[in-house]
């Protein structure tokens, strides 16, 4: 391989790292401003799978409270078995909240949401493979 074709394909490479770097920081949404949102205050609510099992694990339901202050999202998960599970996220847009879920200091699943009728609701999935569903009410 010539100098200069070892020199080109470096370039290429740079150019699809630069392209895709920009890609993907369009797809992330912006993080919160700071500012009082709409969804600010103290919520509690329920989760339940879709299923009990999946792949011979068990899927569980739970409760839960979040607080949402300007622009972020923080509480805490407990399942039908005692775990507790940290909750971390933050508002996107007036009406919907994005957030992982952790165990301990790893992070363990996803979750959404949005206001429906002065309720939140959304859907979740974790590492495992358990999806579902949760609602919370403001306090």
């Amino acid at each position: 391989m010539t100098k200069m074709t070892t020199l080109t394909r470096r370039a290429a490479t740079a150019i699809l790292a630069g392209v895709t770097l920009i890609a993907l920081a369009a797809c992330v949404p912006e993080p919160p401003d700071g500012r009082p949102s709409p969804l600010d205050g103290d919520w509690v609510g329920r989760y339940t799978p879709q299923s009990m099992r999946v792949m011979d694990r068990p899927c569980t339901p739970g409760y839960g409270g979040i607080r949402i202050q300007d622009g972020r999202v923080s509480g805490e998960a407990t399942n039908t078995y005692g775990a507790s599970y940290r909750i971390s996220g933050h508002v996107v847009g007036a009406d919907r909240i994005v957030g992982n879920f952790y165990f301990r200091t790893r992070s363990v699943g996803s979750l959404k949401g949005h206001l429906v009728k002065g309720r939140l609701v959304g859907n979740y999935e974790n590492v495992d493979g358990c999806r579902g569903s949760w609602v919370a009410t403001r306090q």
